[in-house]
């Protein structure tokens, strides 16, 4: 990260940081006041109704005196006295009162809770009587409520009054009651209730006269804005007003209004606490930041000098690794020239000693047939028997040295392995049964994933040496699942392996007891080929054994689910059989009729085959080249019932390419075959495609004249 990267970054969490820290205590605090305001809306309801029910029950007293004195005969001196006693009675049951007392309708003291007979006074001049005898018009005033009273003679504690006047008929002043509140009271109920220390609590007359308070002697102000009007809803919040958060209520009923308030700062001062924890981690969080800033950017400053070094270093670096790329490619070039050289001497070998096997093959045949005497006949049975020897020796080699070049083929797919086993074991029961061995193959459904191709030569050298190294008792095959695999293993009861020899069995040109090295037992390539095919498919061997009692040859294949409907499976043809016993079907004339066209470049070839296939009764016409095979159809006007022809010729042409050409000057599918030495799976294919079979060289001669025979069963006799 560059420099200027790490600063943005630690600038814009700075910023995020303090303005979520902001965000937060400005949010704390609107919080925290609004919860205030509905803390001290709720505190004046409460005074609301505890200061209506202290003014209800002194007001019921007045009520009740005023029902007294309407009754009241002044000349009975008893009565008088009786409603003074009930008077006292009443209020000394309640707290909030501080005596009750009437006058007459010129403001004289008429009785007095206190006494009786009371004390001769004239309280004209006291505000609550002012406010009853002024009033001589107009509807007669209500329940007035007094100013303060503070302690005095006879009285020990400061009250307010509230005080209600008795009027006849005509609206004339009869009497006033009067009832003196303590605010003591409602002081030391505030008091006890814990408001606060800094909280003011107070009542005040709909005039703002301040009738009682807490704490006593605060002071407390009426408020100015929080003053309720006569619009205001009955339970408004709470309002800031300068540094108070004040509440005020008017009782319902009486022109009283009740006024709590608290400073801003104590109600503030549990939002400070926060804001500075708050304002705390921030800070901390910014300096862990602002810490991690400096090291990240020193670090940088470390990156950009490393950077910087690195990119001196690289200047000579990228130099060494082009050259070291221009040696590692041409070290690849030099490779793939190699392999591709060694598969060219691969196809060259196997094309040049195939050709005269080829024909030594034909020319055997054909002595064989011309050999009357037995002697010659047993003679040319041991020579065809040491050309199938060198013939296998020869594929055998050619084979290793494929797989050792990596230029095998592998065509990998899903099959049945029951067909193959049964194919494996048809070919080699006659074998077991004529040395009285019993080989059994165990049935099997299972499906498995391989290349059926180069399975088949695998399973079969295991079998053929089963058979082969057993002498008595039997050869047992069956396939077992494990896991997703299945292992297929080859049971015999020969003679066993040494455990000193297990790791050299799969080595070439290696028989165990055969150092004499009898050529009838083979020469000691088929486990290397087995070990080399199966590490190619991926295919893991084993092999357990014990000397007298028998061996076990097991390859592990990956193991598939059957498709619900499978295809019935087309096993790979196997290698050229020995040549059959003679039959009627070998006979001279068995291609008689047919018109057989050989297009092979070599001579000697040339000759043996048109030989063989003129002794089979065959009209041969024999050319080097394809350009010559035209030439000769054309000038007999005769196409050639099926075509016979080598892979490599002269002229940069090839055989596949000639049938093709030849087909489309006749205007007819000619069926043909062609005879080579190459062993391509390209060439297969490709052969395929064209609708040709293909022959490795060296082909029994039997097997050229029978497979001549099917393509041309059909064809007309030539003229």
């Amino acid at each position: 990260m560059q420099r200027a990267h790490l600063v943005a970054a630690f600038l814009t969490f700075a910023a995020l940081c303090v303005g979520v820290s902001a965000l937060s205590v400005s949010r704390d605090r609107h919080v925290t006041l609004e919860q205030a305001r509905r803390e001290f809306a709720a505190t004046a309801h409460l005074l609301d109704e505890h200061a209506s029910r202290a003014i209800e029950a002194g007001d019921a007293q007045l009520r009740m005196l005023l029902d007294a004195l309407e009754r009241w005969d002044r000349r009975d001196p008893a009565e008088g006295r009786r409603i003074q006693a009930a008077m006292h009675a009443r209020a000394e049951r309640l707290p909030q009162v501080g005596g009750v007392w009437a006058l007459d309708a010129r403001g004289r003291l008429l009785l007095d809770s206190a006494e009786h007979p009371p004390p001769p006074r004239d309280l004209s001049e006291r505000d609550y009587a002012q406010a009853h005898l002024g009033v001589n018009q107009g509807p007669p005033l209500g329940l007035h409520v007094g100013s303060h009273l503070p302690a005095g003679p006879g009285i020990s504690q400061g009250r307010f009054t509230i005080s209600r006047a008795l009027r006849d008929e005509e609206g004339i002043l009869q009497a006033i009651a009067v009832a003196g509140i303590r605010n003591t009271y409602f002081s030391q109920m505030y008091g006890e209730a814990g408001w606060g220390e800094g909280a003011r609590l107070a009542l005040f007359t709909s005039a703002k006269e301040k009738l009682a308070e807490w704490p006593p002697n605060s002071a407390v102000e009426p408020p100015t804005t929080a003053w309720p009007q006569p619009w205001d809803p009955p339970d408004g919040p709470a309002i800031i007003e300068g540094t108070q958060i004040t509440a005020a209520r008017m009782l319902t009923g009486f022109p009283i209004v009740v006024v709590a308030s608290r400073p801003l700062a104590e109600v503030l001062a549990p939002w400070r606490e926060r804001a500075l924890w708050t304002t705390a981690v921030s800070g901390g969080i910014l300096t862990g930041a602002l810490v991690l800033f400096v090291f990240a950017l020193a670090g940088a400053r470390r990156e950009d000098a490393v950077r910087a070094e690195l990119l001196r270093a690289n200047q000579s670096l990228d130099e060494r690794v082009r050259q070291r790329t221009a040696d590692l490619e041409k070290a690849l070039r030099s490779a793939e020239m190699a392999s591709l050289a060694k598969m060219k001497v691969l196809a060259t070998v196997s094309h040049d000693l195939r050709q005269p096997l080829q024909g030594l093959a034909a020319f055997h045949e054909l002595l064989l047939k011309e050999a009357p005497n037995p002697t010659l006949q047993q003679l040319g049975a041991m020579a065809s028997a040491s050309l199938q020897a060198g013939q296998r020796l020869l594929d055998d080699l050619l084979t290793l040295s494929r797989l050792e070049a990596g230029v095998v083929p592998v065509e990998i797919s899903a099959f049945p392995l029951a067909p193959l086993l049964d194919q494996l074991a048809a070919e080699l029961r006659t074998e077991a049964e004529s040395k009285g061995l019993r080989l059994t193959v165990m049935p099997t459904k299972a499906w498995v994933r391989s290349d059926p191709a180069r399975l088949q030569p695998i399973l079969r050298n295991l079998l053929s040496n089963a058979v082969k190294y057993t002498a008595r008792g039997g050869v047992i095959v069956g396939a077992r699942p494990r896991g997703d695999g299945l292992r297929v293993e080859i049971w015999d009861s020969g003679q066993g392996i040494a455990a000193a020899e297990l790791g050299t069995i799969w080595e070439e040109f290696y028989q165990i007891g055969n150092p004499a090295r009898d050529g009838s037992r083979g020469a000691g390539l088929g486990l290397s080929i087995v070990e080399r095919t199966a590490r190619l498919l991926g295919h893991p061997l084993e092999v357990r054994s014990r000397v007298g009692r028998g061996s076990v040859f097991t390859v592990t294949l990956p193991r598939v689910p059957p498709p619900a409907a499978p295809a019935p499976m087309a096993v790979p043809r196997s290698a050229d059989p020995a040549p059959p016993a003679r039959t009627a079907e070998s006979s001279p004339g068995r291609l008689a009729g047919r018109r057989v066209l050989v297009v092979e470049d070599d001579p000697l070839q040339r000759s043996s085959l048109t030989l063989l296939l003129e002794q089979a009764g065959a009209g041969v016409m024999a050319a080097e080249s394809f350009d010559s095979a035209l030439a000769a159809a054309q000038a007999t006007l005769q196409a050639p019932s099926v075509i016979l022809s080598d892979y490599r010729l002269p002229g940069g042409t090839d055989g596949l390419s000639g049938i093709q050409t030849l087909r489309g000057v006749l205007g007819r599918e000619v069926p043909a075959i062609l005879l080579t030495g190459e062993l391509s799976a390209d060439l297969v294919r490709a052969a395929k495609d064209a609708g040709c079979l293909v022959l490795t060289k060296p082909a029994a001669p039997n097997r050229i004249l029978s497979t001549l025979a099917e393509l041309t069963a059909g064809a007309d006799a030539a003229a």
